[in-house]
C-alpha cells in the first residue's frame, strides 16, 4: 500500500488560512476602534476612537512572508491614541489599545483552524 499527500496544496491551503484569518482580525481591530467601549474624561463615555476616521480607515496590512503579517496604521498620532499621552500642562488622556481588545476577544489560531479545515476538505 502506498500512501500520498500533496504537501504543497496544504502548504497553500495554511497559507490561505492565514491571510484569510488576518484580514478578519483586521476587521476586528476596526471594530475594536469604532465599538463605544473606551472610558474618556469627557463625555460621552464610554465613547469609540473616531474623531476624523484617518485612524480607522488608514489600517495597513503587510504580509512579508509565508505565516507573517505586521498590521500598521501610518497616521501620526495612533501611538498616542493607542498608547495614551501626557500634555506638557501634566494633564493625561488614556490609551485606547484597539489590538489588545480585539485580541482578546478574536482567537487567531481557532480561526486559522477553522478555515484550514475548510480548505483541507478540498485538497
Amino acid at each position: 500500500m502506498t500512501a500520498n499527500i500533496n504537501f504543497s496544496a496544504v502548504d497553500q491551503a495554511l497559507n490561505e488560512a492565514f491571510k484569510e484569518a488576518m484580514f478578519l482580525l483586521g476587521q476586528e481591530f476596526t471594530k475594536a476602534i469604532t465599538d463605544n467601549v473606551w472610558d474618556w474624561p469627557n463625555p460621552p463615555s464610554p465613547r469609540n476612537i473616531i474623531d476624523t476616521g484617518r485612524l480607522r480607515s488608514s489600517q495597513q496590512v503587510n504580509f512579508q512572508e509565508e505565516g507573517v503579517a505586521t498590521f500598521s496604521w501610518p497616521v501620526d498620532y495612533a501611538i498616542y491614541v493607542h498608547q495614551g499621552y501626557t500634555m506638557r500642562d501634566g494633564s493625561t488622556f488614556p490609551g485606547r489599545p484597539w489590538t489588545t481588545k480585539a485580541l482578546e476577544t478574536f482567537d487567531v489560531s481557532a480561526t486559522i483552524s477553522t478555515i484550514l479545515q475548510r480548505k483541507l476538505g478540498n485538497v
